[in-house]
């Protein structure tokens, strides 16, 4: 069964049981027990009323209780199909609708009951001492579809119930799906900054350093050598590049395939590079670097390369770096420190003037600033007197261990 028929056939099935049974009262007409024809109408029309009882309850039980009253004045016959369609809509009425209408429908049902029985002088069987017992046993029936009705209410309230909780988990596990995403993103992100911008500035600075020595000086080994690192460093930046993006195909794929490289040799190859991109750096990285956890020493690394990026782009070739890294007190402690630009910077080739300041993406600081909060730490950049910059970084040990 599909589209509307699917909500419809269990009252249908009622409808053609009561009909069934109008059948049935029509046999027993034929027995002298009640007038034939119209004990087989109420039936009948009791039991297509059952067919809409499910949208309309309290309708139908509206008509049910008529049909009981006036079938019982006609056929002269107590209960009948009338009388348990009745109920049948007095148990929906009980499942779909709130407290006060199914107080309301007990009540309906159960005058309608007494009417007919009153009708067909029976009152006799309401009076004296077992009239008082009927009429409890009387109510005490008809109240029997309400607690089945409001048990079916209870039942598919608590189903609604599990079935929103079921979905309010699937979103909330979505939303975290979606989180985890978005952070990974983010994580991307910072080490595509962290990893490319120090290599694309230190491509800058040596490609303005080799054309400078080709137009200029005339001295053409100086510009193959300078050419060569670009070539490396170039080849670092595929490299790498060619890493982060195996990981994005590949979610599985999060460890690289190479060694992992200790957070001080991390540091010390960033200085060499900025070394070799006209930037004197002198680096003093104490032994407590080696017993910190990855985490940590990774972080570190990071924002001391970041640190002399920034000393590149701003600072230029000339400058003079330098980058102490010591444990202190149960924190990592790191300072990078440069004096900023100098007066004889690169010039342009022809125009004899400072060439232009490498771009900066504005992601570098709040990097490492974000890198750094995540483990509790805290970081400051600040100038100096002289026109450098100074950036200190605390990272706790004992909390990340």
């Amino acid at each position: 069964m599909t589209g509307g028929w699917r909500g419809w056939w269990r009252e249908l099935l009622l409808g053609l049981v009561a009909v069934g049974l109008g059948l049935a009262s029509s046999w027993m007409a034929r027995a002298g027990v009640v007038r034939e024809e119209w004990a087989a109408v109420f039936a009948v029309l009791a039991g297509l009323a059952l067919v809409a009882v499910r949208r309309w309850p309290w309708p139908v039980l509206l008509a049910e209780s008529a049909l009981m009253v006036v079938g019982g004045a006609v056929t002269l016959a107590g209960g009948g199909v009338p009388q348990l369609a009745g109920a049948v809509a007095l148990g929906y009425v009980a499942c779909w609708c709130g407290r006060s209408a199914t107080v309301a429908a007990y009540a309906l049902y159960l005058g309608a009951t007494l009417v007919d029985v009153l009708y067909r002088g029976n009152a006799g069987v309401l009076s004296g001492g077992t009239g008082v017992i009927r009429l409890v046993v009387l109510a005490a029936v008809v109240a029997a579809p309400v607690a089945f009705g409001r048990y079916l209410r209870g039942v598919r309230q608590a189903a609604a119930a599990a079935e929103e909780r079921a979905r309010e988990v699937e979103e909330r596990r979505a939303a975290e799906t979606r989180a985890a995403r978005l952070a990974e993103r983010a994580g991307i992100a910072r080490d595509l900054h962290d990893i490319v911008a120090h290599h694309i500035a230190a491509i800058a600075l040596r490609a303005g350093a080799a054309r400078y020595a080709a137009q200029h000086t005339g001295r053409t080994d100086e510009a193959v050598s300078a050419f060569g690192e670009l070539r490396d460093t170039a080849g670092q930046v595929l490299d790498e590049l060619r890493e982060l993006l195996e990981v994005l195909r590949d979610p599985e794929a999060v460890e690289p395939t190479d060694p992992q490289v200790e957070p001080e040799q991390l540091i010390r190859d960033a200085a060499r590079r900025v070394r070799e991109a006209g930037v004197a750096v002198q680096v003093s990285v104490s032994s407590a670097l080696a017993g910190v956890p990855l985490v940590v020493g990774t972080t570190a690394a990071r924002v001391v390369q970041e640190a002399l990026t920034n000393t590149l782009k701003h600072a230029g070739p000339g400058a003079i770096a330098s980058v102490d890294v010591r444990g202190v007190d149960g924190a990592l402690l790191l300072e990078v420190l440069d004096s900023g630009p100098v007066r004889h910077q690169l010039v342009e080739p022809g125009r004899g003037r400072p060439g232009p300041a490498l771009p900066v993406s504005g992601y570098g600081l709040s990097g490492m600033r974000e890198r750094v909060g995540l483990l509790g730490g805290t970081l400051t950049a600040t100038g100096t007197e002289g026109g450098g910059w100074r950036v200190q970084a605390r990272l706790p040990i004992r909390e990340n261990a």
